[in-house]
C-alpha cells in the first residue's frame, strides 16, 4: 500500500515487517489479493532470516548470515521446499518459474537488507526486541 505523493513510500516490504510482529500470530489469514499472498510469503521469509540471525552477535555477521541465506535456491511454487503449496498458481513454463524465482530472490534480497536495519541497533548489536521472533513458528510453518 502507497502514500500520496509527497509522503513518505510504503511498499509491501515495508508494510510486512512493520506488522511482522503481529502477523507471526496469526494461524490463518484471510486472503484477498496476491498483495496478501506475498505478505504472507515475506512474512514467513522474515521468520526464516530472523532464525538465521538468531546467534549472530553483532551485525557484520548477521550481514553475514543474510547474504548465506541469499544465495540459497529460491523454490518456486510445485518444487520441492516451497513453503505454501496451493498458495500460488504453479507456473505456466519454465521460462515463467525462472521470472517468479528471480523475483522472489530480489524481493527476498531487498527485505533482507531492510530487516537488518531493525534488527541491528545502530552500534551493531542486536534487536531482542526483533530477534525475540525468531523461536515462533509462522502458521504452524517451519522455518527453513
Amino acid at each position: 500500500m502507497s502514500k500520496s505523493i509527497g509522503q513518505a513510500t510504503t511498499d509491501i516490504i515495508d508494510e510486512a515487517i512493520t506488522f511482522f510482529r503481529a502477523n507471526v500470530f496469526f494461524k490463518n489469514f484471510d486472503i484477498q489479493s496476491p498483495a496478501d499472498k506475498l505478505l504472507i510469503y515475506l512474512t514467513f521469509y522474515i521468520n526464516v532470516a530472523l532464525k538465521r540471525l538468531e546467534g549472530c552477535r553483532t551485525l557484520a555477521e548477521g550481514t553475514k548470515a543474510v547474504i548465506n541465506l541469499g544465495l540459497e535456491d529460491v523454490p518456486v511454487p510445485g518444487e520441492s521446499g516451497f513453503p505454501f503449496p496451493g498458495l500460488f498458481p504453479l507456473p505456466g513454463s519454465q521460462q515463467e518459474a525462472e521470472l517468479l524465482r528471480n523475483y522472489l530472490k530480489q524481493i527476498r534480497e531487498e527485505t533482507s537488507g531492510r530487516l537488518l536495519s531493525v534488527a541491528y541497533r545502530h552500534n551493531g548489536t542486536p534487536n531482542k526486541w526483533w530477534l525475540a521472533f525468531a523461536k515462533r513458528k509462522f502458521i504452524n510453518t517451519i522455518a527453513l
